[in-house]
């Protein structure tokens, strides 16, 4: 549905300083999984199209100035082993598509159809065909109604917080709004582990990398206001000693819902794992415009009995103290204990009945306005969709509200859809 009417290369205004930016332990877990996917909607006339599509191109090569490595490609230095980013303006892919039959109310539904796949580039790539392919691709598509931006950037080298640090960049200067443009972006690896050798993973940069084929599974967005967010951490609160945020409150009840829908025996175990972001709890701190991986996964497990049968603060407490204990000493244990072990995440190692949460509601998301106005919608690629993936975005509505987009089995969604207490708890309204 959705077709391809020019791929260009980007290419940083000012050319860059030519340099090579060690890959720290956290980008090289990222290697073996796919490129992180994001993408804006916005409704804009037809005829506004053509102009801003220009202006996009030439922001987007005046913000890589900025973000420089994003032009890059990924290297393995024949005499250390490691993994590098080489900074050499080698280009970014900006992609003119066309789908004329879709509108934005087609891609914007609950339940995320999947012509949606097809407004994002590099499909089934991996992080690790970075030394070959570009780290960074845009896709921009003109709908019938509208346009979708979408960003493929490779995961080893930026995490969530970073891609949307570049998003917010990008569309601030495109709306020419340079006094509101945020903090440039730091790139210092050694700010996050001590300068030291490289870890040698002993990956062949020219050796076949399996693609990743992410299942047939539906993904649906449910949506939360701040009315519900807010009950929910009163509910969390009244059985606890201790305070509980509403985004703990908001993840303990959907671990619990889900845990019903998946009709588990109550002796069964499950897991919730969250992507924690590091770089306020390290110390130093590591400055909020750092620009990489700054996340490592936590993760809790209690009977399917526990989750069903205890009230909400059950599994709201059990988030909050692996939260709160996640602090700098248990980062760089776990970053001293990956670098004598060093392994890359692979998909065919996440549990049985785990849920693993992405993405935070406290990202800038729909603040990004290229001169169209705020996006309608924000949407996720298939890139590491699997049974259990979500991610929590903020609502448009703003004010504490959130969207959840979770993927699941046909028969699991199904359930989740139908129980009431998940979609509106009767005991919050």
């Amino acid at each position: 549905m959705v077709r391809i009417n020019r791929k260009r290369c980007v290419f940083p205004s000012t050319p860059s300083v030519a340099q090579q930016i060690k890959l720290s332990c956290l980008d090289l877990q990222m290697l073996f999984i796919s490129y992180n996917q994001k993408g804006l909607f916005y409704q804009i006339h037809a005829d506004e199209y053509s102009s801003y599509l220009d202006r996009l191109a030439e922001t987007l090569s005046e913000v890589l100035v900025k973000f420089h490595p994003l032009a890059g490609r990924l290297t393995t230095s024949p005499l250390d082993g490691g993994i590098y980013i080489l900074c050499n303006d080698s280009g970014v892919d900006f992609i003119e598509a066309t789908a004329e039959d879709l509108s934005i109310e087609d891609l914007t539904t609950a339940e995320v159809p999947p012509a949606v796949e097809e407004l994002f580039a590099l499909n089934g790539a991996v992080n690790f065909e970075g030394h070959r392919l570009p780290l960074l691709a845009i896709q921009v598509t003109q709908l019938k109604d509208g346009v979708a931006v979408c960003c493929t950037l490779n995961h080893a080298i930026a995490d969530g917080a970073s891609l949307w640090d570049f998003f917010n960049f990008w569309s601030r200067l495109c709306k020419t709004n340079r006094n509101k443009i945020p903090d440039s972006p730091i790139y210092d690896r050694s700010l996050l582990e001590p300068p030291g050798s490289a870890v040698r993973l002993g990956l062949d940069p020219d050796g076949h990398v399996p693609q990743i084929c992410p299942p047939p599974l539906p993904v649906k967005i449910f949506h939360f206001s701040a009315h519900t967010i807010s009950r929910l951490k009163e509910q969390a609160n009244q059985d606890s000693s201790f305070t509980i945020s509403s985004f703990q409150a908001f993840c303990g009840h959907v671990w619990r819902a889900v845990t019903r829908a998946r009709r588990l025996c109550p002796d069964e175990t499950t897991t919730f794992c969250l992507a924690a972001n590091c770089r306020s709890r390290l110390l130093p701190p590591l400055p909020s415009s750092y620009f990489g991986n700054g996340i490592q996964t936590i993760r809790v497990t209690a009977t399917c009995g526990e989750l069903n049968n205890l009230p909400l603060s059950f599994p709201a407490g059990l988030l909050n103290g692996i939260i709160a204990g996640h602090m700098d000493g248990v980062i760089r244990e776990k970053i001293d204990k990956w670098r004598k072990e060093p392994a890359v995440v692979r998909r065919a190692e996440f549990e049985k009945n785990c849920l693993l949460m992405g993405s935070s509601p406290r990202f800038e998301m729909y603040e990004n306005d290229f001169g169209w106005g705020r996006p309608v919608a924000v949407r996720s690629g298939t890139a590491n969709r699997l049974d259990g993936k979500m991610y929590a975005n903020p609502g448009r509505e703003g004010g504490g509200s959130i969207e959840l987009e979770i993927c699941l089995p046909p028969a699991v969604m199904s359930a989740l859809e139908s129980d009431a207490d998940f979609v509106c708890p009767s005991s919050l309204i």
